[in-house]
C-alpha cells in the first residue's frame, strides 16, 4: 500500500495585533473572539474528515484555533476562553511550529520601524540580518526542516502500526527515473500527488497543522518546487492544502487549493 499525504495548514484566528498590523511572533497573544467565529466554515469543512495526525503550535492563539475547529468533532462544544486554550489529548503541540521570533521588533508596525536601517536590510534580505534579541533566519528555516523530517518519521510510525508494510510515495522525478516504461512512469507520477483523485492502491492520509503565517509560508517554500517564501499568503483563519510525497530526502508536492 502506497501513501499520499494531504497536509492541511491552518493559520490561527485573527488577533488584536493582526488587526493593528503589528509584528506578532513568540508573544503569547490569544485570538479575538470574532477571529474564532470566522473559523466556523473551516470547522464545517473538517467535520467529516479523519486526521491521522494533528500538530499545533504551543502558543495560545493556535491552541484556541485548534479547539474551535475541532470542537464539534472530537470534543464537546467550547464556550469560554479558558477551555479554548486547553490541551487536547493526542495532539502534538510543538514549539518548532511557533512563528518567527521578531525579538525587539515584536509589537512594532512597519511605520514604527521603517527608519531603522537594520530593519530595512532585514526586509530586503532576512537571511543577512537578525532582529535584536530575535531569531536568525537560518535558525527559523532549520527548525521548520526539522519539523518536516520528524513528520515523515511520524507517518512511518503510523503506517507500521495501522497498515502493515507500506511506503510513502516517491516524488514524480524519482518515480520517472526508476520506471521501466512510459506507462509506468505516468502511473507513478499520478500516484505521487499530481492527480488529486483517489488512486487504486493509494492510501490518502490527512494531517492537520495549526500554526502561523510565517511557518506556513516556509513549509510551502520548502515543499513546493520553485516557490519563494513571500509567494504564499494565508490570512488568519484560512487553510492552505498541500499534497505531498517523500522523495527519499524531503517532502515534495503540489498545492491543492488556491
Amino acid at each position: 500500500m502506497a501513501v499520499r499525504l494531504n497536509l492541511h495548514l491552518v493559520r490561527h484566528g485573527r488577533t488584536q495585533w493582526n488587526e493593528e498590523r503589528r509584528y506578532l511572533g513568540h508573544e503569547d497573544q490569544g485570538a479575538l473572539m470574532e477571529g474564532l467565529e470566522q473559523l466556523l466554515p473551516l470547522r464545517e469543512e473538517f467535520r467529516s474528515r479523519h486526521f491521522a495526525k494533528v500538530y499545533c503550535s504551543d502558543l495560545l492563539r493556535c491552541r484556541q484555533t485548534l479547539n474551535c475547529i475541532l470542537s464539534d468533532l472530537h470534543m464537546p462544544g467550547i464556550t469560554n476562553e479558558v477551555e479554548l486554550g486547553s490541551v487536547i489529548p493526542g495532539v502534538c503541540y510543538d514549539r518548532k511550529l511557533r512563528e518567527f521570533d521578531f525579538g525587539d521588533w515584536e509589537g512594532k508596525t512597519y511605520e514604527d520601524l521603517k527608519e531603522n536601517a537594520a530593519y530595512r536590510r532585514w526586509i530586503d534580505n532576512p537571511g543577512t540580518v537578525t532582529p535584536p534579541s530575535g531569531e536568525s533566519w537560518p535558525s527559523f528555516c532549520s527548525r521548520i526542516e526539522v519539523f518536516l523530517a520528524e513528520m515523515y518519521q511520524d507517518m512511518k510510525g503510523l503506517l507500521s502500526m495501522q497498515e502493515g508494510p507500506a511506503i510513502l510515495l516517491e516524488s514524480e522525478s524519482e518515480s520517472e527515473s526508476e520506471s521501466e516504461s512510459e506507462s509506468e512512469s505516468e502511473s507513478e507520477s499520478e500516484a505521487a500527488g499530481h492527480d488529486t483523485e483517489t488512486q487504486p492502491g493509494v492510501l490518502d492520509m490527512d494531517v492537520l497543522v495549526v500554526t502561523h503565517g510565517g511557518v506556513i509560508r516556509q513549509i510551502a517554500a520548502a515543499t513546493l518546487p520553485d516557490t519563494e517564501f513571500w509567494a504564499t499568503s494565508v490570512s488568519p483563519g484560512e487553510v492552505l492544502q498541500l499534497q505531498l510525497a517523500w522523495d527519499g530526502a524531503r517532502w515534495r508536492g503540489v498545492r491543492v487549493n488556491e
